[in-house]
């Protein structure tokens, strides 16, 4: 079997700037999840061929349906066309997307392209779990709707349905694969350099390369979508959790708009985009990662949103009332890097006495964070004794959470958009009775489709998915998912990442009709 070219990109939730990240006047913090995409590429070594075109075979074990075989099509100023080979074949354009863009970036860079294409290659693609509801799979199988069920299914288990119809749980499914796809097309021809688990260079090669797979998986996504959006979602696919400030939409909007008619592309194409500048591409991004023993648990809601259509509801409120929603926006925002700014600090006192913070932490597990305040012994002239400075920052970050729900709401009241939906706020105030649990919301743009709860202990954790499980308002599912600092990666074997050698070789063994 000829060798494999293997890319991993994470999912994400973006704790906040939901809605304000569209704006580049306002940052977001998305933290990676450590559910992934994998996509393996091969070079198709037989010569026995559908076609007398290089051919891309794109496969996924999950789906019914999951094949899609295109011939490919080089024109000699780098520009790649792909062909159906069946033409009943249904579209997929975030694959169709992501493989245009990644082969013109290879063809563009390396000379060798011709050569290392080849008969064409093959392309497996599969995606933790996580991304899709897993309820179908577990009635089929008579188990109920807990973790200790999801535990027991396999490693990127079929979903029981094609691509068309899968549920999904929110946690950016289309970025990352695109990430993913985009990264091992241009690493297996050897465009670029990609770090390996673990690493998150921040200059050198593998840094330089990682800007290139984020432009190009930036277009990819833009193009698949037909519009030029926020980009938090493959950004954090790329590097993992980060504050994020967007890329301007002129960037790239010029270029997509020229996608329409290919004769007025530029005859460096792609490159001429993605390979701008870095201070073209003017996305910022900051490291970040959750202060210790914050651990991030979420949970798939029965009741779906479609994100794209609360976005363009809230947009048109914003439009038609700016003064308010500027007074709005200001406020929300002020509270996100207000937010931000107590975790950094907290992370810092962590870093500098842990002994001191885990104290801390371990009492604060054990009370109800609205109590927290209330909790401190009066001195003795009554007053309210203030607590350490480790506890205040602890009581700023649920405070300052808090209050971002607030302006949610009001958000929700003044656009008339099911943001927090009461259904959610009930559900989140009853997470937040349990000890230890320092935040709860809605993730993103909101919506009925998930929540996410940080938990301060192993207790916490526990107890809060007892509250899901005892839900009767929603249907409340756990996922598995938890915080991940790491963005995309190449994975040296199927070996090193449990239960995908058996996915990817069940390919043979799933219906096609």
């Amino acid at each position: 079997m000829a060798k494999a070219t293997i890319v991993s990109a994470p999912g994400k939730v973006l704790l906040t700037g939901g809605y304000l990240v569209l704006d580049r006047s306002y940052k977001g913090l998305v933290v990676a999840a450590d559910s992934r995409f994998y996509t393996i590429v091969r070079s198709i070594s037989d010569v026995v061929s559908v076609s007398d075109k290089p051919v891309v075979r794109v496969k996924s074990p999950q789906f019914l349906n999951g094949l899609w075989e295109y011939e490919v099509f080089a024109s000699d100023v780098a520009q790649i066309t792909l062909r159906p080979v069946e033409s009943s074949q249904a579209k997929n354009p975030y694959v169709e997307s992501a493989l245009v863009n990644a082969l013109e970036v290879a063809m563009s860079i390396v000379p060798t392209f011709h050569a290392k294409l080849g008969n064409g290659l093959e392309i497996q693609i599969v995606g933790a779990n996580d991304f899709y509801s897993q309820r179908e799979q577990l009635a089929h199988q008579s188990l109920p709707l807990t973790t200790e069920s999801l535990k027991s299914l396999p490693a990127f288990c079929p979903t029981l349905t094609n691509i068309s119809s899968v549920h999904k749980t929110g946690l950016g499914s289309s970025a990352a694969m695109i990430t993913s796809l985009v990264g091992a097309v241009v690493s297996h021809f050897d465009a670029v350099q990609l770090p390996k688990r673990s690493e998150r260079p921040t200059e050198g090669a593998a840094s330089d390369g990682m800007r290139l797979v984020h432009n190009t998986a930036q277009v990819a996504h833009c193009l698949a979508q037909g519009k030029v959006g926020s980009g938090f979602d493959v950004s954090a696919a790329v590097y993992g959790s980060h504050s994020y400030r967007r890329f301007s939409a002129s960037v790239i909007d010029g270029y997509i708009e020229k996608q329409k008619t290919p004769a007025s592309v530029p005859s460096n194409g792609i490159l001429s985009v993605i390979d701008q500048p870095s201070n073209t591409w003017d996305n910022e991004i900051e490291q970040f990662a959750l202060p210790p023993r914050f651990n991030m648990l979420l949970a798939d809601i029965d009741a779906g949103s479609s994100t794209p259509k609360l976005v363009s509801q809230v947009l048109a409120w914003r439009k038609a009332n700016a003064e308010e929603a500027q007074v709005l926006w200001s406020k929300l925002g002020a509270e996100n890097s207000a937010l931000e700014m107590h975790m950094r600090e907290l992370a810092s006192v962590a870093a500098s006495d842990i002994n001191a913070y885990n104290t801390v932490v371990d009492a604060l597990a054990k009370e109800n964070a609205a109590l927290w305040s209330s909790s401190l012994p009066a001195t003795n002239d009554g007053k309210k004794r203030r607590g350490s400075p480790i506890r205040d920052l602890f009581m700023s970050i649920h405070q300052s959470f808090q209050r971002i729900r607030g302006h949610l709401r009001e958000m929700s009241d003044l656009t008339n958009v099911p943001i927090e939906p009461e259904e959610q706020t009930r559900l989140l105030d009853a997470c937040l009775e349990v000890p230890g649990i320092i935040m709860a919301g809605v993730p993103g743009a909101g919506g009925f489709d998930a929540i996410f709860c940080i938990a301060l202990s192993d207790a916490a954790r526990e107890q809060v998915e007892g509250v899901w499980k005892s839900w009767t308002e929603m249907a409340v599912a756990p996922l598995l998912s938890r915080e991940s600092n790491a963005g995309i990666s190449r994975i040296e074997s199927e070996s090193d990442v449990p239960g995908l050698s058996d996915a990817l070789h069940s390919i043979s063994e799933q219906p096609t009709q």
